[in-house]
């Protein structure tokens, strides 16, 4: 609700520095991930895949060994972006920590790096290769198997020619190939025939689109939502005291300060918004949300966040379908002011909301395309100017705003990657 009166500007100008970015600036791995260098690998999981093929994974228990593979990845460095071509094996190198807290890397069988949504040539990954004890030139498992299983049919069985059947119905992830969107201000990855909607702008630019053949499959990203106030009674008391045709009056709660609680709201959220915004924008519909797993999760907003989360959920969807969602974004708040023991200001926000929702059966299965597209969502650098000469977002220099919302993304697609494989 960027035409409010603003009460958490202080939070909301860091919000800006995170939301519009473009490619980043350094080419070294570990400066475009969060944290790397000082997370300390304690063991590791290797990850095999090649389309819908998985490969059972490896585990790597000795610390030694798993440290001395993550501290290869240190002298990796990124050259150009390459094109995604999904017939190369794929490796997942994902290592935890002492406190069980894990960072993935996705390496190519070619040598390329997989990094926020892109594919990236990359220098040093043989060494990686080696330290892991992969050759990338040998048969994946895959082709292995059905050799071996080819061998054993010549064997048993005479030759015969078999009339193909009809092909069968498209499933749900073949039928979404990804195009080039370009939305003005914004360009990204989006399911072919899908439906996009935008509102707002600067730090409350929000997204969502969907397949209009199945409108339970959707995917959404909202800058910044808020300000809210904390309670019903500071609502209550603030109105009381505020003049006529304060707009401040129409804003939302959020009592639960939690990004649980904040898609639970969504419905008061939207009634605030239609009754302020002179634009419409349709949030995602989410009822009878029930938590499945909880994972916290750090951001670069951490020191002014009060909760930050990766959730899995149930759902029940505008259309009844019973379905599935993944959602992560962190809360915020700017502080307070209490009048007669209650705190009446509205300086509670929600900042970096992502979500994929699909209907229950569908969504495995369409999460991995739905996430690429997701994190695909990029701003122009004309828009960045423009809300800099707005003065909606101050930055020491554009690097450094693209390397912070660089480690986003890529933790963004790390946290989905976990989920989908539990």
């Amino acid at each position: 609700m960027t035409r409010t009166k603003r009460m958490t500007a202080a939070v909301l100008t860091l919000v800006l520095l995170l939301n519009f970015a473009g490619c980043g600036a350094k080419n070294a791995l570990f400066d475009r991930v969060s944290g790397a260098g000082k997370f300390a690998a304690e063991s590791l999981t290797i990850y095999e895949e090649n389309g819908s093929f998985a490969a059972e994974p490896k585990t790597v228990r000795d610390a030694k060994q798993a440290e001395e593979i993550f501290g290869a990845l240190k002298d990796v460095t990124l050259g150009e972006v390459e094109k995604t071509d999904d017939k190369y094996t794929r490796y997942i190198f994902t290592f935890a920590d002492a406190s069980g807290s894990k960072m993935s890397f996705t390496l190519r069988e070619d040598g390329c790096v997989v990094l926020g949504g892109k594919t990236y040539d990359a220098l040093g990954t043989d060494t990686v290769f080696e330290a892991a004890g992969i050759d990338p030139d040998e048969e994946t498992a895959e082709s292995k198997t059905e050799a071996s299983s080819e061998a054993s049919n010549a064997q048993t069985e005479p030759e015969v020619t078999v009339t193909p059947e009809p092909t069968a119905e498209p499933t749900p992830e073949a039928t979404y190939t990804l195009v080039d969107y370009d939305g003005g201000v914004f360009t990204m990855q989006l399911p072919q025939g899908w439906q996009i909607m935008t509102g707002g702008e600067y730090a409350g630019y929000s997204i969502r689109a969907w397949d209009p053949n199945d409108p339970d499959v959707q995917i959404f990203y909202y800058g910044e939502l808020g300000p809210y106030f904390k309670s019903a009674e500071a609502k209550a008391q603030y109105q009381s005291m505020s003049t006529s045709n304060d707009p401040l009056t129409y804003l939302p709660v959020l009592e639960d300060p939690t990004l649980a609680g904040c898609l639970n709201a969504m419905d008061d959220y939207q009634d605030a918004y239609d009754g302020i915004m002179p634009q419409s924008f349709a949030f995602a519909k989410i009822q009878n949300m029930t938590v499945l797993s909880e994972t916290p999760i750090t951001t670069p907003l951490a020191n002014y966040a009060v909760s930050e989360a990766s959730i899995l959920a149930s759902l029940t969807s505008e259309t009844g379908a019973a379905c599935t969602g993944m959602f992560e974004g962190s809360i915020l708040d700017a502080g307070g002011y209490e009048i007669n023991g209650v705190d009446v200001t509205p300086s509670r926000s929600a900042a970096n909301i992502f979500g994929i929702i699909a209907p229950e059966e569908k969504f495995e299965t369409v999460a991995p395309i739905l996430m690429q597209s997701l994190t695909s969502f990029t701003f122009t650098d004309e828009y960045i100017q423009e809300a800099i000469r707005q003065g909606n977002m101050q930055a020491e220099n554009a690097a450094e705003v693209s390397r912070r919302n660089n480690e986003m993304m890529e933790r963004v697609v790390n946290d989905f990657c976990e989920y989908i494989r539990q």
